[in-house]
């Protein structure tokens, strides 16, 4: 089957048809999906700006990651599950919108800066923190020169740093092309 006759058929079904047809339904899964992005988001993004030292410089990163973590991954969920419903309503005009295929670009980018960052720097960034750097005692401080300690404690690439910044500029777009897919998304009729 081409994949617009998979689409086709996926717009063709009893639940892409409710959503479509009926006035609120489609308007309340829309909610949902833009609330549990905003938490997603915020919570990804809260623990970005962790990694980058500008919040919760008080709290040890991987704690703080852990706490939100929860939240992540359930209004993950959410979202995917309200994202594919919405998709499915007019999924023949999303899959040819340009906003739409950068966004699943960008979706899939994120994904693959999050595995980058979990499997290459997610431990040294808790090294390279600051709440991490503070707890080194005087006698680790003395074998380390002023000039390593220094670079401990503002290290960009070797902490992940720049990831965090990069899942934020991401996560900015996703959000952008989000909105640009409902200004520019026509209406598909059954026929």
């Amino acid at each position: 089957m081409e994949l617009d006759g998979l689409l086709k058929w996926i717009f063709e079904t009893a639940m892409a048809s409710s959503i479509r047809e009926n006035d609120w339904l489609f308007p309340m899964i829309e909610s949902f999906h833009v609330l549990a992005v905003t938490v997603f988001l915020g919570s990804i993004i809260w623990v970005d700006l962790r990694i980058l030292g500008l919040a919760n410089q008080d709290r040890g990163l991987r704690r703080f990651a852990k706490e939100l973590l929860p939240i992540t991954w359930f209004m993950f969920a959410i979202a995917v599950i309200t994202g594919v419903a919405l998709f499915t309503s007019n999924a023949v005009n999303y899959a040819h919108n340009v906003y739409f295929q950068l966004k699943i670009l960008l979706l899939l980018s994120a994904g693959i800066n999050m595995m980058i960052f979990q499997l290459w720097f997610s431990s040294r960034a808790e090294a390279y923190d600051p709440s991490h750097a503070a707890r080194i005692n005087a006698v680790q401080q003395i074998k380390m020169s002023k000039i390593r300690m220094k670079l401990h404690q503002i290290s960009f690439f070797w902490s992940g740093k720049w990831s965090a910044l990069l899942s934020i500029l991401i996560w900015i777009g996703v959000i952008a092309l989000g909105r640009w897919i409902g200004f520019s998304i026509q209406p598909t009729f059954a026929g």
